[in-house]
């Protein structure tokens, strides 16, 4: 184990102590955050959603999970942010929750805003090559950009997957700072899961000015898109083609994308940022994406991180 090694969470507040984390970083890793936190410490845990909780299953497990939480920790407050209103109704039930978007907490000036001229690329996806992505929706995209790694367990998949891709460009990897520049690239981006949480590129297209394909969805992701940059299409790669199209013919205004994001996500954030004011009495920076797996430089973990104790 290395002198930085440390669990996957982020203490926005030191005193009275704040740590924000996703909920299954946190609660699948219950038995490490156990050694690491000293017994009858008192904090407060803001959790993200990283799966949609409107599923039952998924919704079933997090009140197990957050209950033996509670139980390993019985002077923490627990509460959850949710990224759709669907999952608020249904986690109010077991803990404190709110409508907060992980999307609200992206930085907007890491992300130049688009120029309205023609795109080089018809669509872009930024999205890891695994089956619940639905890469198959967009084969029949012209021009399309690919950016996304893969697992070495799930190669087979990937390598039959990019068959359908013969005339896309991909990208394995793009560093976070330059992200923006390849979606300024494209005249709208890619959403195509059927269900996974808020899809931060959702947030990143919509904040470079760029629209959005979106298909029906569970997982939130929705919740912060503005309605006149984003269109539906069926859960067939002749739909998604017909509506990426659509934005390549009748492109719009990029800063009015942006700022009917910022309008949307504004009223979320600032809900956070008032309540976690008044837990700290202070007021308390909140990150770009809430630090929260982010590559963060060794200093920065040791400010701000929680070391995982052997």
């Amino acid at each position: 184990m290395s002198f930085f090694d440390y669990l996957p969470c982020y203490i926005l507040n030191h005193s009275p102590e704040i740590i924000a984390a996703f909920e299954m970083d946190f609660l699948r890793n219950l038995p490490a955050f156990q050694q690491a936190i000293p017994q009858g410490e008192k904090f407060t845990m803001l959790l993200q959603l990283g799966w949609s909780a409107e599923l039952p299953e998924v919704a079933s497990e997090l009140k197990i999970r957050l209950a033996e939480a509670k139980n390993a920790f019985p002077e923490a407050r627990f509460i959850i942010l949710a990224n759709a209103p669907g999952e608020v109704e249904i986690i109010k039930d077991f803990s404190e929750v709110y409508l907060a978007s992980h999307n609200a907490f992206l930085e907007p000036s890491h992300y130049p805003l688009a120029k309205k001229s023609k795109p080089r690329f018809d669509a872009l996806y930024i999205a890891r090559i695994t089956p619940f992505k639905r890469h198959e929706l967009a084969a029949k995209v012209r021009n399309l950009h690919l950016i996304g790694n893969y697992s070495e367990k799930e190669k087979e998949y990937f390598l039959q997957t990019m068959t359908h891709f013969p005339h896309a460009r991909w990208s394995r990897k793009v560093p976070s700072f330059l992200i923006g520049r390849e979606i300024c690239k494209a005249a709208c981006g890619l959403a195509l899961s059927a269900v996974e949480g808020a899809m931060f590129s959702c947030g990143e297209y919509s904040l470079c000015g760029v629209p959005v394909v979106n298909t029906r969805n569970l997982g939130g992701r929705d919740t912060l898109l503005p309605e006149f940059a984003v269109r539906y299409a069926d859960d067939t790669a002749e739909s998604v083609a017909e509506n990426v199209d659509f934005w390549v013919n009748d492109p719009i205004e990029p800063a009015e994308v942006r700022n009917a994001f910022l309008k949307l996500a504004a009223p979320q954030k600032e809900l956070v940022q008032e309540l976690v004011n008044t837990i700290a009495g202070k007021k308390v920076h909140l990150p770009h994406k809430l630090n929260i797996r982010c590559r963060l430089l060794p200093h920065t973990k040791l400010l701000h991180g929680i070391r995982r104790v052997k």
